[in-house]
């Protein structure tokens, strides 16, 4: 693969990262430079790649999958570089983001992941994040790598009723008479 191709599969990459309000699981990013028909996974992974060992994309690592976003450097660089991704690339990339949005953002913004502690016990963090910012974390401790497990998967569908309460409780809020 010849250098410019990379190069160009980079900025594709860093500007969907910095396109996006949230952190985006890693196969979302390839499957959008590879359905826009830039590349093939092979080479999409390999950009990818260097980019983090360049350390301008970031990786967090969990129990369902990989999350990856800019770090400032990638900003940085990104600002140096964007006029050289055309018009054309960028507003391909936007229509895309945006007609796959509901998606994207359902994947990127719940994040849970499990790690066994020094007591033999699981410790469950699940979030709500944009971008890097935490917006809702709870961490709860359960006995086996099986209830870890149903707890990361049970985050998807009950994060936001947990947010919710959480927060009207907090906030001192009668929650009886919530509508």
């Amino acid at each position: 693969m010849s250098s410019p191709s990379i190069n160009l599969y980079k900025q594709i990459i860093l500007y969907i990262l910095h396109r996006s309000r949230v952190s985006l699981a890693q196969h979302l990013v390839i499957d959008t430079i590879v359905n826009l028909g830039y590349t093939d996974y092979i080479n999409a992974q390999s950009a990818l790649g260097e980019l983090i060992v360049s350390e301008l994309v970031v990786e967090l690592d969990t129990y369902h999958r990989t999350y990856i976003s800019l770090s400032e450097s990638g900003e940085e660089a990104l600002g140096l570089f964007i006029d050289q991704l055309s018009p054309d690339i960028r507003r391909e990339i936007d229509d895309y983001l945006k007609n796959n949005h509901v998606e994207t953002l359902d994947e990127s913004v719940l994040i849970s992941d499990y790690k066994l502690d020094a007591d033999g016990n699981y410790t469950v963090t699940c979030s709500i994040r944009d971008r890097e910012s935490v917006i809702f974390s709870v961490s709860i401790s359960v006995y086996s790598e099986d209830d870890a497990m149903r707890v990361c998967d049970a985050w998807k569908t009950q994060s936001e009723p947990l947010y919710g309460e959480a927060l009207r409780r907090l906030l001192g809020e009668d929650i009886n008479n919530q509508a």
